[in-house]
């Protein structure tokens, strides 16, 4: 060797990694570009767009960030599939934070792994990574936590931030998680264990710098506080009754954990656990892997524990848990790499074409709808991709039945069918919930400006003929239309019902919000 350092040479042995990262963080970014320019947007993703028509300091179902995004960006993007594109931007920066917390708490390498890992998930690599939900905000948020955490606890003598500058690094990105989604609670939980289970960190908890960032924390969650205060704290107790304690469900943890696993996809859910089991039998010793065990841990055991004595939990509430797994995950299989092992490149092959497969057949079939028909045994309970239909023609079919009339307003029976039927007006027409359960749709508007005016009634046949009843008691007649039939592939999938409500007669309640 001549002692001369190449360039090129650097590059390969220092940033070889970070150029993978970006390579594969490309790749899955356009197809998930691809994927939400043909696939229609859900009914969640319907349902969010529509109400971010409406600037609110908060809202029922989360705290604002993800609706005020959708608002915001409407300018330029509108309300619409392409509202999409900046949740997609948001999950590559996840991406790259999970490489970057790998990289400072073990090696760039398994970075790299840990990446990898994290994009062959189906809830984080699809829904997570692409659709308009709180979750795209909340894991980013949470990474850029727990980066500046180990930044300032795992790094190099002499290269960490001072303590107050990484805790209020550290509160300002957790403020902004929770400002995304209550689960964030459970992230704070997890730091809490981390330092009073390692010795070597209880001292923090005497230091200004945790109550710095909870201090922060709590004045980035002004907006939730204020608009909880204003609205009988409406939001807080939706979410807080959604785990009240009713009976015993020996099976639910069972249950709860399935349905994790179904999101996960087996083949990342099984390396999870066992990455898991081997952080928590090395225990506070290895410093580095039960940080990221006790960041996962809370939302896990709580959201698979809860079912035993509750109503079920949703599986994805436990994500932002299993999240921080990611590293050691990346760890285990970049020392099985360097060992020479060659199951993980195979395991890594495999899982993207299972996942590049399946997702193809499953965006063919959201957009034409062909499978169903032609394979009916296979989808007795339903097609999973009927949600994704967008009710496009309604506007259309009703204008041409001389149905849309200045002045009148949209009544829905369902909160999710009234993000669908916005989606179709394109908020030309206020669309109303008219119902017990009416979400974010009980806060549109005053009640009392409506009295006086016709509605149209429109949704499913089943769900319009069970409130039918109860709903045309609040107007002076109601006159039954021809239902509008609406498809995808140039199929027909489903009617709709609509029914022309004549004179409202008084505010219909809010449901006691």
């Amino acid at each position: 060797m001549d002692g001369r350092l190449s360039f090129s040479g650097l590059w390969a042995d220092r940033r070889e990694p970070r150029v993978q990262v970006l390579t594969l963080i490309c790749v899955f970014t356009v197809l998930r570009l691809i994927e939400a320019a043909v696939m229609g947007l859900g009914t969640d993703e319907s349902y969010t767009v529509a109400v971010s028509r409406d600037l609110h300091l908060s809202y029922f179902d989360h705290p604002p960030i993800h609706y005020w995004i959708v608002h915001f960006l409407s300018p330029v993007l509108g309300y619409g599939r392409a509202s999409r594109l900046p949740f997609i931007l948001l999950f590559a920066g996840s991406t790259w934070l999970t490489f970057r917390l790998t990289e400072r708490l073990f090696s760039a390498r398994a970075g790299l792994w840990a990446a990898i890992a994290l994009s062959l998930t189906g809830f984080f690599s699809v829904a997570a990574g692409d659709w308009v939900l709180p979750e795209g905000p909340l894991i980013v948020f949470l990474l850029a936590a727990a980066n500046a955490l180990a930044d300032g606890g795992f790094a190099d003598a002499g290269a960490a931030p001072t303590p107050l500058r990484t805790w209020a690094w550290a509160g300002l990105w957790i403020g902004l998680a929770a400002l995304s989604k209550y689960q964030a609670a459970l992230f704070c939980v997890g730091i809490g264990l981390y330092l009073i289970s390692d010795k070597t960190r209880r001292r923090d908890l005497l230091t200004p710098g945790p109550w710095l960032a909870a201090a922060l924390t709590l004045l980035i969650l002004t907006p939730v506080f204020v608009w909880n205060a204003q609205h009988h704290f409406a939001s807080f107790a939706f979410q807080g009754g959604r785990g009240v304690p009713n009976k015993l469900h020996p099976t639910g943890p069972l249950e709860a954990l399935g349905g994790q696993m179904a999101l996960l996809l087996p083949w990342l859910f099984v390396p999870a656990v066992i990455a898991g089991w081997r952080a928590a039998r090395a225990g506070p010793a290895q410093s580095r892997t039960w940080f990221c065990l006790m960041l996962a841990a809370p939302a896990i055991v709580v959201f698979s524990l809860e079912p035993l004595v509750g109503p079920k939990s949703l599986p994805h509430w436990s994500m932002p848990g299993w999240l921080f797994l990611f590293p050691l995950i990346g760890a285990w299989l970049a020392a099985a790499s360097e060992a020479g092992k060659a199951w993980p490149r195979r395991w890594a092959i495999v899982s993207a074409a299972i996942l590049i497969v399946v997702g193809g057949f499953a965006l063919d079939e959201a957009a034409t709808g062909w499978l169903g028909p032609a394979f009916p045994k296979a989808f007795k309970k339903g097609d999973p991709t009927a949600e994704a239909i967008e009710w496009k023609g309604l506007r259309e079919a009703l204008a041409s039945q001389g149905l849309i009339r200045p002045g009148e307003f949209i009544v829905a029976v369902k909160w999710n069918e009234a993000g669908k039927i916005d989606e179709a007006l394109k908020g030309a027409e206020q669309v109303y919930v008219f119902s017990n359960d009416p979400r974010e749709f009980a806060f549109r508007g005053d009640p009392a400006a409506l009295v006086g005016h016709d509605a149209l009634i429109i949704g499913r046949p089943d769900a319009v003929k069970g409130h039918l009843a109860e709903v045309a008691g609040y107007f002076q007649s109601t006159t039954a239309a021809q239902p509008i039939a609406i498809g995808r592939g140039g199929r027909d999938e489903f009617d709709l019902a609509v029914v022309r409500a004549h004179d409202l007669l008084r505010p219909y309640p809010r449901n006691g919000l």
